[in-house]
């Protein structure tokens, strides 16, 4: 019951994949040489932006809604960081339901990526999970010398140990920040594959228009995209995510400011509220 009346929740995978790609199109970050050091296939070849906006640490907050009913709220920090003499950088993000909700579905997910400033090649990828009684925590580390992620999952008092030869993927985080190193046109089509801990996906920006679109952060000049995710392993939820489109900022940026998607009933809309510089 909220304000007087009964809802019936969306699907909470289908609410979470909605959040996740969020988190995936949060673009931001460091050059890349090129993407085929990589192993990405963009259908047509995509020119680089300049110097990129986050030599300086920042603060970006979402709101997401399901039919106009704000349900949860996501926290992205992102900053440059030195390890062992190597630049690379440190992003964390925080997504939670609000607490009236708390009685029938509570939420509270983090997300961590380390990746190296220079080639964007992922370090770490953490993700815990932390909905109702359910407690999972994945750690993904990447072996750049041998090409593979090294996976530790905890779901409860179960650990399970995994290891992928995966040489051409990123994880969600590191994935847009390589993304938003691009210098988007209108008819690109961009590809690339993802490692979310678990699954593995292919995902596709397709990039249909540029328009304004108002938020709460204010009024942008963007682009429209629409993005294709596709199951690369069983485990996938790529059908979670159904009917998307991302606005995404046309300016050097390429902040991520909407992301409207369908769900079982209605739709959720995830819209930029905040954006600010500051430390971890």
């Amino acid at each position: 019951m909220v304000h007087g009346f009964t809802f019936a929740l969306p699907s909470r995978r289908r609410l979470w994949a909605a959040i996740s790609l969020v988190l995936f199109l949060w673009l931001g970050g460091a050059l890349l040489s090129s993407a085929a050091d990589y192993g990405t296939t963009p259908s047509q070849p995509q020119a680089q932006l300049g110097p990129h906006p986050f030599d300086y640490p920042e603060r970006v907050e979402y709101v997401a809604s399901w039919n106009g009913i704000p349900l949860a709220s996501a926290k992205i920090q992102a900053a440059p960081s030195v390890v062992d003499g190597k630049s690379l950088y440190e992003v964390k993000v925080s997504a939670q339901t609000w607490r009236y909700l708390d009685p029938i579905w509570k939420m509270r997910d983090t997300v961590e990526s380390l990746f190296d400033a220079g080639s964007v090649y992922p370090r770490r990828f953490i993700f815990r999970q932390r909905e109702n009684r359910k407690s999972v925590d994945t750690t993904a580390n990447f072996d750049p010398g041998a090409q593979k992620w090294i996976v530790r999952r905890q779901n409860g008092n179960k650990v399970q140990n995994s290891e992928f030869i995966a040489p051409r993927t990123f994880d969600p985080i590191s994935a847009t920040y390589w993304a938003r190193t691009l210098d988007f046109k209108v008819g690109d089509s961009i590809q690339l594959e993802v490692f979310g801990g678990k699954s593995f996906y292919r995902v596709i920006l397709n990039v249909v228009g540029r328009e304004k679109v108002a938020v709460k952060a204010g009024e942008f000049d963007a682009y429209k995209i629409v993005p294709q995710v596709f199951n690369l392993s069983k485990s996938g939820l790529a059908e979670k995510v159904r009917e998307a489109t991302v606005w995404i900022s046309a300016d050097d940026a390429r902040m991520p400011v909407k992301i409207n998607s369908k769900v079982t009933i209605g739709s959720v809309s995830i819209e930029m509220v905040r954006k600010s510089a500051g430390a971890l």
